[in-house]
C-alpha cells in the first residue's frame, strides 16, 4: 500500500494526489494549501503557530524531547497501518542534519520502497538486480553505495561496466541519460538520486 509524508520544509506538490498523507509539523501547512487534508498530523508541532489548524486533524502529538526525528515516526506509524510505499516531501533542505537522519532511513528500511521527492530531485534505494532508470524530468541522475556493489551502467554519457563502487567513492556522480533512459546493474543496494 502507498501513503505520501509531507516534512517542515516546503518542497514543491505533490506527485500523486490520489493517495493518503501524513503531515509532519509545517508538513501539514504544505498539504492544507495543496487542498490535501492529511488523515494524521505527526510529531512535536513546535513549528505550528495556529494550533487551531490541529483541532480538525487526528494529532500524535510528541515532546520535543525525543530519541526519534518527527519523519522517523511517521515513517513508524505508516509501517504500522500497513504501508511500504512511501513518498517523502520536505526533508532535504534546511538543515543537513535531519537529511542526513532521512538518508539513513533509507539504508535501515532497504525493504521498504521509500522515494523522496523535492522541487530538483528524486532520491531512493535501488535494491540488487537489473535496473531500467526512466528519465521522466529528471536529466542527471548519481549512484551511491551503502554497502560495497559491483555497478554497470549503460545508455548513459560515463558508462562503467563491473565497477567496484566503495561507500566513500563519489566517482558515480552526475551522470547523464543518452536517450530517455539508463540501466543500471548492481550486485547490492545502492542510493540513487536523479535531478533535473
Amino acid at each position: 500500500m502507498k501513503i505520501g509524508i509531507y516534512g517542515s520544509v516546503y518542497a514543491g506538490n505533490v506527485k500523486d494526489k490520489s493517495i493518503d498523507y501524513i503531515g509532519v509539523d509545517q508538513g501539514i501547512i504544505h498539504l492544507i494549501k495543496q487542498n490535501i487534508k492529511p488523515i494524521i498530523a505527526i510529531g512535536d508541532m513546535d513549528s505550528i503557530e495556529d494550533k487551531d489548524l490541529l483541532k480538525t486533524l487526528k494529532v500524535d502529538e510528541y515532546s520535543c524531547i525525543k530519541d526519534d526525528t518527527d519523519t522517523a515516526l511517521a515513517l513508524r506509524y505508516a509501517f504500522q497501518q500497513g504501508y511500504d510505499v512511501i513518498d517523502l516531501y520536505g526533508v532535504t533542505q534546511k538543515r543537513m542534519d535531519h537529511f542526513l537522519a532521512v538518508l539513513c532511513l533509507l539504508e535501515k528500511y532497504q525493504d521498504k520502497q521509500l522515494t523522496i521527492y523535492d522541487e530538483l530531485n528524486k532520491i531512493y534505494v535501488l535494491p540488487a538486480g537489473k535496473h531500467k532508470i526512466l528519465k521522466d524530468e529528471y536529466y542527471y541522475f548519481s549512484v551511491f553505495a551503502f554497502d560495497e556493489s559491483i555497478i554497470t551502467l549503460k545508455e548513459c554519457h560515463y558508462p562503467l561496466n563491473h565497477y567496484y563502487l566503495k561507500r566513500d567513492d563519489p566517482l558515480c556522480v552526475s551522470n547523464q541519460m543518452n536517450n530517455d533512459y539508463a540501466i543500471i546493474e548492481n550486485t547490492k543496494a545502492i542510493l540513487l538520486i536523479q535531478s533535473k
